[in-house]
């Protein structure tokens, strides 16, 4: 697998916001910023896709970083641990296709610094360490494949420049970080020189022992929860002559389980809440020969029985949105139990942008 068609891999669901058909082709116009910063998430427009507040009932509040004068695609956010600062990977001053990191204070239409350059490096999917003094990405720098590269930080600024952190054959992605600095991500490895790809979830250690922790072939998109053991991850799941990517879980020394069973969309990229109540994740509807036709941010509540997947749906619309940021330690659950259940509001919002597009013809 080439590089660029594992970043193309990695940026599937942000393909599906930024490329996609649109049900919905303009953004609202943002409201009065509100002082609580719930959650951030991408979000499909005409100008490429960008990073809004939305609460918890998936309402827009406003563009989060100050717009770019030209088509972007601003994905991937991550939150420091103070809240303070967030990185997101970014097209910005690049092409479609190539990303680097940029940092932001958390605020109103804030300015974005950019923390990497590189003409040829493509920078993706950072991850704060959990003292907040650096972050680790995932980086073609090295030359071709994707390792872990860490970035120390202090006051929104790089202190030093990036140390690499893996340099296996094949690529390192994804990462996610516990307490004790142990690093679990996905590895993916080309096989038998057939053009088969495989990935599996491995783990560094502080002292850089790496471990095996699932057989894969497919899982993806780790995420550590805040009690440090527990991961949430991605797996396709067979569907008769299809496969589909579901969200599953496990512990650093248990087997997998599945989270949740969502058929026909794909879910990745899971993100816990800080109370670890929650997982947030984008899900992917796809068309013929596997397109994207919407994409949006689903969550579930760890405490309902049984478990079910909810929709952060705008009530001014269906937008499509991805790859969610959590901000807040404490999230409205009153509001989150308000939200749709997800399989029958997408067979709504489908239902209607059909119904739509046979008006207009």
């Amino acid at each position: 697998m080439t590089t660029h068609c594992l970043f193309a891999w990695l940026a599937c669901a942000a393909c599906a916001a930024c490329s996609a058909g649109p049900l919905r082709t303009q953004l609202t116009e943002p409201l009065a910023a509100a002082e609580r910063i719930a959650i951030v998430a991408s979000e499909r427009g005409p100008r490429g896709a960008r990073l809004v507040v939305i609460d918890e009932r998936g309402d827009r509040q406003f563009e989060l970083v100050e717009p770019a004068r030209t088509t972007v695609r601003d994905t991937n956010p991550a939150i420091s641990p103070d809240r303070a600062w967030m990185v997101f990977a970014s097209t910005r001053d690049r092409p479609l296709d190539q990303t680097s990191l940029w940092i932001v204070r958390l605020g109103v239409e804030a300015v974005p610094v950019r923390l990497t350059g590189g003409a040829d490096a493509i920078d993706s999917h950072p991850v704060w360490t959990p003292d907040g003094r650096a972050i680790v990405f995932a980086s073609t720098r090295g030359g071709g494949d994707f390792d872990l590269w860490r970035l120390p930080l202090e006051r929104g600024r790089a202190t030093a420049p990036p140390i690499a952190l893996t340099d296996a054959p094949g690529h390192e992605v994804t990462p996610t970080i516990a307490r004790d600095g142990t690093i679990v991500y996905a590895a993916v490895r080309t096989g038998d020189g057939q053009g088969g790809t495989t990935s599996h979830l491995e783990e560094r250690a502080v002292d850089g022992t790496i471990r095996q922790l699932t057989l894969g072939p497919a899982d993806s998109a780790p995420a550590l929860a805040p009690d440090g053991e527990t991961i949430a991850f991605a797996r396709p799941q067979r569907r008769d002559a299809s496969m589909d990517s579901e969200l599953w879980r496990m512990t650093r020394t248990t087997k997998p389980t599945r989270l949740i069973d969502l058929p026909l969309t794909d879910e990745t990229g899971p993100v816990w809440s800080l109370d670890g109540r929650y997982v947030f994740a984008t899900s992917v509807l796809r068309g013929d020969e596997g397109r994207p036709l919407f994409s949006s941010v689903v969550f579930v509540d760890l405490a309902e029985t049984p478990v079910r997947a909810r929709m952060l749906k705008d009530r001014a619309g269906a937008l499509a949105r991805l790859t969610p940021a959590l901000a807040t330690t404490s999230l409205d659950a009153d509001a989150l139990r308000s939200d749709p259940e997800y399989l029958p509001e997408l067979a709504n919002i489908m239902a209607a942008a059909i119904a739509e597009q046979r008006m207009q013809r």
